[in-house]
């Protein structure tokens, strides 16, 4: 239900903005638990005939269309799998990647719109539509990345690693060119420096407020949870340990988040920071 939904948003959004053309869509109605049960029977055949469920799952996405309580479930879904992402993080084998990561990110993002370009001649496209359809495309579905890479056992693997910091990559990106080519579509004058500055400068921030938080706030918290204490909120913890700690991943992920939005920011690139931060 979430696969895919990241990508299908910001497409929406700047090919509406750039003005190419008009999306018409029908509402459909349908029960929810069809698609429930359609998207898990699709996914368990197919899994087990020609291992390409995921394909299944897109596919039954489009047949069901784009109900919009749907589309939001599928959001929060994609939160979630890319919190999963974030708690599987390898830092060390990230650190040591970390070159061929920002290689393959920006090769993702400067051939689709390299091509867009050379191709704006067959379709007598306007410069600005030829970078919003290259912009569409270089825009990486994490919902996608993450599946397979869970569902194939490669998430911790090299492989796994630098795809995983690519697409995080590709996702501050995305939202950087959704911007610009939304006040590009508005006319010249309204786009500013601020558009394109704001959201790496609070991306940077927020990987700084979590390394710092981490190290100087959840760190002694933890020491003081895990060692000798005779408080009654220390004893109750350790009576609980699966609540706590349902409420500890709870509140971070949403805070995070929640903090993203409202400063500019992806609030993916943010789920996985929050996952990152407790593994």
């Amino acid at each position: 239900m979430c696969i895919g939904s990241d990508r299908h948003m910001r497409q929406d959004e700047q090919l509406r903005s750039s003005g190419s053309f008009a999306i018409s869509r029908t509402n459909h109605q349908y029960h929810p638990h069809s698609l429930i049960i359609s998207l898990n029977v699709i996914n368990h055949l197919l899994d087990r005939l020609i291992y390409c469920g995921l394909i299944g799952q897109v596919l039954v996405g489009v047949a069901f269309g784009t109900e919009q309580a749907i589309v939001q479930l599928g959001y929060l879904g994609l939160i979630l799998l890319v919190y999963e992402g974030g708690l599987n993080t390898n830092f060390k084998s990230l650190k040591a990647n970390a070159g061929l990561s920002i290689l393959v990110a920006l090769t993702g993002i400067c051939l689709p719109i390299a091509f867009a370009f050379c191709l704006r001649s067959l379709a007598s496209a306007t410069p600005l539509q030829a970078f919003a359809a290259g912009a569409a495309l270089c825009s990486t579905s994490l919902g996608t990345t993450f599946t397979i890479l869970n569902t194939s056992g490669l998430n911790n693997t090299r492989l796994g690693t630098v795809l995983t910091s690519a697409a995080m990559m590709d996702d501050l990106v995305g939202l950087v060119l959704v911007e610009v080519i939304s006040k590009l579509g508005s006319g010249p004058s309204s786009f500013h420096a601020i558009t394109v500055v704001r959201p790496i400068f609070v991306s940077i921030g927020l990987v700084l407020f979590v390394l710092l938080t981490c190290r100087y706030l959840v760190k002694p918290i933890s020491l003081l949870i895990g060692g000798p204490s005779s408080s009654a909120v220390m004893r109750a913890i350790r009576k609980q340990p699966d609540k706590a700690t349902l409420v500890t991943h709870t509140t971070l992920l949403f805070g995070i988040v929640a903090a993203a939005s409202y400063a500019g920011t992806s609030n993916l690139f943010a789920a996985y920071l929050a996952g990152a931060s407790i593994s």
